[in-house]
């Protein structure tokens, strides 16, 4: 009696719930190729791109602060609203802060894409290059988070040494022939000076014509040791450009109208000059 041969052809599922699957992975794996792509390598131009983008704007941007606390008020992020720029309702900041939220949309999205990839995504999603191009750019980000305070200080720096020649003839004028009382200086326009029989702080009742470099400010303290201290406003403000004579160097002080100031951080700009930047307290008793 013959045996029959054994069928070597393996036996296949075709029921209808095997066929869906089927359907439904081969869709999944198309959307999936769809959306990242065979290979990671545009996401990462766009990630890259958006880094650069952003850390340039930090740094060459004297009023990006106020285009995030803008932002973060916007999004509900902060209820304080004390932070916020006056100019916040012009057209150029608004649109700067639309277009921060889109640089931080997309830079979320693109880098949720490439990690979704890391495990995901086609072949060339998960080769170990897509893994260090990944975590490369991730701690790129981290660093800007964290580092961003410095890279404005780094930027105010740069901006603000390029115009320090405009302040020297003030600042030559001062310390030759300080004001005793309230008047009008044609460098400095109208001013008060506080206190009365010795004034330390003139408080300006105009913009100064040095505003066609690009600075203004809005009060000078003159130091006990000789040095002159002019506080900055508009897009710089919130820093003091300094001029100190050999041997002295920014400190802490009490103004001219006994306001506490503690230093935080300076640096110089060369020829007696520095930026500084202070902590104001309460009036001092």
């Amino acid at each position: 009696m013959q045996v029959p041969a054994d069928d070597p052809s393996p036996d296949v599922d075709c029921s209808p719930s095997s066929t869906r699957w089927s359907r439904f992975l081969a869709r999944a794996l198309w959307l999936r190729d769809l959306v990242l792509g065979k290979h990671p390598v545009i996401l990462w131009s766009i990630n890259a791109g958006l880094l650069l983008l952003l850390a340039a704007w930090i740094v060459w941007d004297a009023r990006f602060t106020a285009t995030w606390d803008q932002l973060e008020y916007e999004i509900g992020l902060t209820p304080d609203s004390s932070k916020l720029d006056e100019f916040a309702s012009t057209f150029l900041l608004q649109w700067k802060i639309y277009l921060l939220g889109g640089i931080l949309a997309i830079s979320v999205l693109s880098l949720g894409l490439m990690t979704f990839g890391l495990t995901m995504g086609a072949r060339g999603h998960r080769a170990l290059s897509s893994w260090m191009v990944v975590l490369s750019l991730a701690c790129c980000w981290l660093g800007l988070a964290t580092g961003w305070d410095e890279m404005i200080w780094v930027g105010k720096r740069l901006r603000i040494d390029a115009h320090v020649a405009a302040f020297q003839p003030i600042s030559d004028s001062l310390r030759k022939d300080w004001p005793t009382a309230d008047g009008d200086n044609q460098q400095l326009g109208p001013f008060m000076a506080y206190p009365a029989g010795k004034p330390k702080t003139l408080i300006l009742l105009t913009t100064p014509d040095i505003t066609q470099h690009g600075l203004t400010f809005s009060s000078v303290e003159k130091a006990d040791e000789g040095g002159i201290r002019f506080q900055l406003s508009g897009k710089e403000r919130g820093v003091w450009l300094e001029w100190h004579p050999r041997g002295q160097a920014p400190a802490s002080f009490v103004g001219g109208l006994l306001e506490p100031h503690f230093l935080k951080r300076t640096v110089s700009l060369g020829d007696g000059w520095y930026l500084a930047r202070y902590e104001q307290s309460a009036m001092a008793s």
